[in-house]
């Protein structure tokens, strides 16, 4: 069986700024969270959107009643796409974390881009035992993504749909893809 490769984003012009649009999104979304658990809103209340120009070459917040920028929020899609790659690696490390202790006891995980807090927490107390920034679940995250990958590419090789499909519910559980999108014209009962 031949192997068939991808080329590396650093390569492709195009997939590269599909990868940087991602993670800028990401980073919008992540510093909305922030704003809202700095409300003190661990729910969202719908206070802030964020807005991406046309040509995706940056993007801001803005309070969704008035449309008001959020001061310090206007940002390239490079700034926001640097908060947003270890943002979304820490999410992953933080989901697959909680989700190993959720086994024992239910436990929340809480990141804030603003002030670079990534923790657990157990009963409203941190768990002391882990690490509590951003950028210490980022280095968590990346080896977890790796093999998750590694494990998809294994099963497909090796035609193993079952295994194949546990791999990726388990990549889109903690935020490594996305769900696949609803197929156009299918019906729900």
């Amino acid at each position: 069986m031949q192997k068939i490769r991808k080329v590396p984003a650093s390569a492709d012009p195009a997939r590269a700024l599909k990868k940087a649009k991602g993670f800028m999104i990401f980073g919008l979304k992540s510093w909305v969270k922030a704003l809202e658990l700095a409300d003190g809103s661990k729910r969202s209340n719908g206070k802030y959107r964020y807005v991406v120009t046309p040509d995706a070459s940056s993007g801001h917040i803005v309070l969704a009643d008035g449309g008001g920028v959020v001061e310090g929020t206007v940002r390239s899609r490079e700034e926001w796409a640097k908060i947003g790659q270890p943002a979304r690696l820490a999410s992953i490390a933080l989901r697959a974390a909680k989700d190993e202790l959720d086994q024992i006891e239910r436990v929340e995980y809480t990141f804030n881009v603003v002030t670079g807090e990534a923790f657990l927490s157990r009963r409203g107390q941190r768990l002391a035992d882990r690490p509590e920034t951003i950028s210490a679940w980022a280095e968590i995250g990346h080896p977890i993504e790796t093999a998750l990958f590694e494990q998809l590419t294994a099963a497909q090789e090796w035609g193993n749909k079952g295994a194949e499909d546990a791999t990726r519910a388990r990549m889109i559980k903690l935020g490594v893809i996305r769900p696949p999108k609803a197929e156009e014209g299918a019906t729900t009962a």
